[in-house]
């Protein structure tokens, strides 16, 4: 694999690639020297030229641009302009996945999160005199969390041990799998799926037991499954909290679907960003080999998968599944035209299991428990289920990550259609420091920013007439209920993270971070993505800015909506169809905030669609800073 022997130079030569590595990289394995170059072109973690003594990345997008990552970055890149040996550089990145512990940053590709200027700066002054101070671990966030918490993870058959216990760790005997090898049955694992009626937790939604199906009966000289860890969405953290604390749970759900679907081999696909993770899921795969659950001829039956970690090269449209499966291939991630789809011509264009970290790990726990009645029962029955007429679909359980202004950001696991505001006060802890809730953006950056109060138009046509004809103006958005099924019906987006804001934040300053996010992450293959994503960020940094006059708004706001709409249906992946949300549900939603940065009289050179920068440093083409 070209990627996998880059990432082994790369490392060995000390953070960096030179022109020699590249052929030595192409002799190895066998490939033209262009094909090794393009990857190094497209991909952001790959660079060219030695790395500074101090390497600083400040995350920039959502739950970190609300706690000051702006201004932690303007701060920090004027102290590294005033080191005269230029052995410090900052620069901004996407989401580092750190969103409950914002800001966060990472420094010579360790981790530090939580930390005002002051901190990071002695932080930096330590690195430049080789002394590498503590870093923050994700391992030791999650045992607070785990200790912290009143409510056990249900996902967990194997009781909650502690993580270092070695003793406790051999309870943890793979024995779904072991059942399953007992006795092979295919149509029993499916018809446990079907009946918890469990669903891709990786945004998408569909029926998993479809999605198995689907690859079990498929034609192919092989087959494969993956995982998508890539988890690069802002505000989304759950499935690195799941490969902390539970990687057992995943590796046990991809053999038990290796060997349902007749798949001899998986990967797991993870982030770079994520090293502990990584370090983790080899450790478990070790456990899984020596146990004789892994490998060829697993426990003495005819029945053999192997699995290994595949760790991403960066950026966000990896988390695309047809991308993911590009980059595998050892081609620069760009999405796919669809169909054909993956279950028939996936990987080396045989049939492929793609499935969530989540939508894995929740396998055994089905297998586990009544076959599948268990989770199928879970669903709580709240909100306005009577006029979405969805109650009867809402089932099993889910993780929920949170960030934002709530007083308690983490990761719960809590039952399907419970409610916004249930999931702030009850799990959250509420809001913090005594805020009001101002806006809540329910799937990263994807969905947009719903407002407070959601006025019926605000929903789907066929939502918002069922409200009219009860009389129902709006409905309170901490009212919603966070079932994937219901939120379809209703007309808004629910993912894996939500941000909730609070009355003190600037929300235009919110939307222009998130249209920012977008931009630079488009991997530019789309010209209506490429293009429209600068000019949505360029207009809104423009209404930001106070450069936009009253008259010349209802323009702005006509010309996004015309652009969201060509992208939207022009764009071959989500991140193109769903990149105006930010700026179409801010103009939307918050008009009062929008009229606030308006001028009266446009300025005497005021373009009436305004033209210029969206970011004093746009980093929107491949290879830009993560």
């Amino acid at each position: 694999m070209i990627i996998q022997t880059l990432h082994r130079y790369q490392h060995q030569r000390g953070g960096y690639l030179t022109r020699d590595d590249l052929k030595q990289v192409a002799s190895e394995c066998d490939v033209p020297l262009y094909r090794v170059q393009e990857l190094v072109s497209f991909f952001p973690h790959f660079r060219t030229t030695p790395p500074p003594k101090v390497s600083v990345h400040v995350c920039r997008d959502m739950a970190c641009h609300l706690r000051g990552s702006g201004e932690l970055l303007t701060r920090l890149e004027a102290i590294a302009a005033d080191s005269a040996d230029g052995e410090v550089d900052v620069c901004g990145v996407s989401c580092l996945g750190r969103c409950d512990r914002a800001p966060a940053c990472i420094i010579n590709e360790r981790l530090h999160v939580e930390k005002n200027v002051e901190e990071l700066q002695g932080l930096i002054e330590s690195y430049r005199q080789d002394i590498e101070p503590p870093a923050d671990t994700d391992a030791s966030h999650s045992e607070r969390s785990v200790a912290q918490s009143n409510d056990p993870w249900q996902i967990e058959i194997y009781g909650q041990p502690d993580p270092s216990d070695r003793q406790a760790e051999a309870t943890r005997d793979y024995r779904i799998v072991r059942s399953y090898l007992a006795s092979p049955d295919p149509q029993k694992v499916l018809s446990a799926l079907e009946t918890a009626g469990l669903l891709g937790m990786g945004g998408a939604g569909g029926r998993t037991y479809l999605k198995w199906a689907d690859v079990l009966n498929a034609e192919g000289e092989k087959k494969y499954v993956v995982c998508n860890a890539d988890e690069s969405e802002p505000g989304t953290f759950k499935d690195r909290e799941l490969m902390t604390r539970h990687p057992h749970l995943l590796i046990e759900g991809m053999i038990l679907a290796g060997l349902v679907v007749g798949a001899e081999q998986g990967w797991i696909y993870v982030r770079h960003e994520y090293p502990e993770q990584i370090a983790k899921l080899r450790e478990e795969i070790r456990r899984a080999r020596s146990m004789r659950l892994l490998g060829n001829g697993l426990l003495g039956t005819g029945m053999s998968f192997q699995l290994d970690v595949y760790i991403s090269p960066g950026g966000y449209i990896c988390g695309e599944q047809t991308a993911l499966i590009e980059a595998m291939e050892d081609k620069r991630a760009e999405p796919r035209n669809r169909p054909p789809e993956l279950m028939t011509n996936g990987y080396r264009n045989q049939p492929t299991l793609l499935n969530n970290v989540e939508t894995f790990a929740w396998v055994p726990a089905i297998m586990h428990r009544s076959q599948g009645e268990w989770f199928r029962d879970e669903g709580v029955k709240t909100g306005p289920f009577d006029l979405v007429g969805q109650a009867d679909r809402v089932r099993g359980r889910r993780l929920f990550s949170i960030s934002g202004d709530v007083a308690k950001p983490g990761v719960y696991e809590v039952p399907t259609g419970l409610t916004l505001g249930e999931l702030i006060d009850r799990y959250a802890g509420g809001m913090r420091d005594g805020m009001g809730l101002a806006a809540v953006a329910l799937s990263g950056p994807s969905g947009g920013l719903w407002p407070t109060q959601i006025p019926a138009e605000g929903f789907s046509r066929s939502f918002a007439k069922t409200l009219k004809e009860a009389g129902i103006s709006s409905l309170s958005a901490r009212d919603l209920p966070l079932d994937i099924n219901v939120s379809r019906a209703m007309g808004f987006m629910l993912g894996g993270g939500l941000v909730v804001y609070g009355d003190r934040c600037d929300i235009v300053a919110e939307a222009l971070a998130c249209s920012r996010f977008f931009r630079n992450e488009s991997c530019g293959k789309c010209v209506p993505c490429r293009i429209g994503s600068q000019k949505v960020t360029e207009m809104i940094g423009q209404i930001a800015r106070g450069n936009v006059s009253t008259d010349s708004l209802p323009v702005i706001r006509d010309t996004i909506a015309e652009l969201g709409s060509v992208m939207e249906a022009t764009s071959i992946c989500g991140l193109g169809q769903v990149a105006s949300n930010p700026a179409r549900t801010l103009l939307k939603f918050f008009p009062d905030a929008v009229a606030k940065r308006c001028r009266t009289n446009p300025p005497d050179d005021a373009a009436t669609i305004p033209q210029g920068a969206g970011s004093s440093n746009p980093s929107h083409l491949p290879g830009s800073p993560r």
